[in-house]
């Protein structure tokens, strides 16, 4: 598995000036493809590739949340995520140590929780 470092944008919706700048999606790419990101600009983003997979791993420890997304080129959307919505279900699949796993390491148990 390689980390990678693909542009992140954040795509914004502006109905009105009154309205103001709304944020409607982030969009990674990725030798000249687009994803769709399942993620929050508060989001500590790490990316991933494996044969023809790339792996979105997203963690948010001040809300206690993290997801892992897989995805296929040129596929825009994930094809496969798992969500852990609380720290109890983080430590449940990665352990009461998973803060000091490295990211590839989470990636990798969790990419077994995808199958």
């Amino acid at each position: 598995m390689i980390q990678i470092s693909p542009t992140i944008s954040v795509f914004t919706y502006q109905e009105s000036i009154e309205s103001g700048l709304q944020i409607r999606a982030l969009v990674f790419n990725h030798n000249g493809h687009n994803y769709h990101l399942q993620g929050r600009t508060t989001d500590t983003i790490y990316a991933f590739t494996e044969g023809l997979g790339i792996y979105v791993l997203t963690v948010n420890k001040s809300f206690g949340r993290m997801a892992l997304n897989s995805y296929m080129t040129p596929e825009p959307d994930p094809l496969n995520s798992i969500y852990l919505h609380n720290n109890r279900e983080i430590t449940g699949y990665l352990g009461s140590k998973w803060e000091q796993m490295k990211p590839v390491a989470i990636a990798q148990r969790l990419i077994n929780c995808l199958i």
